[in-house]
């Protein structure tokens, strides 16, 4: 939901963490699937310049649209949302809606890891 819609969907206190992705060929999201390489990335979110994106491989990656390779590589998806939580937890983001944009993203068994913060 997040990726869609134009952000139509996108919760409040996501903010400019979890922006949707613009469609244009040029946006920064689509600069890194066009210079990865591999042409099985699919962008699920955007913050400025980096981009969460999915790999057929089932991992998901975080990449800056001005480097070379991906910052962070996850081996499922619910590492991507916790990183994400991370961020808002960072942010000072409401626990109640960090705990709402969990149950939206993930299946109930893994919320609760999903908001213990990262260390860093």
């Amino acid at each position: 939901m997040i990726a869609t819609l134009g952000g139509a969907r996108l919760h409040p206190a996501l903010g400019y963490r979890a922006e949707s992705v613009e469609p244009y060929p040029d946006s920064p999201a689509w600069t890194v699937v066009a210079a990865s390489g591999p042409a099985d990335l699919v962008p699920l979110w955007t913050c400025e310049t980096v981009t969460v994106l999915s790999s057929a491989d089932g991992s998901f990656l975080e990449w800056d649209a001005e480097e070379n390779e991906p910052w962070t590589i996850w081996p499922d998806f619910a590492d991507a949302v916790r990183s994400l939580l991370t961020d808002l937890w960072e942010d000072e983001a409401d626990d109640a809606a960090r705990a709402e944009i969990a149950r939206l993203l993930l299946p109930a068994g893994l919320i609760a890891a999903a908001l213990v913060p990262e260390e860093r």
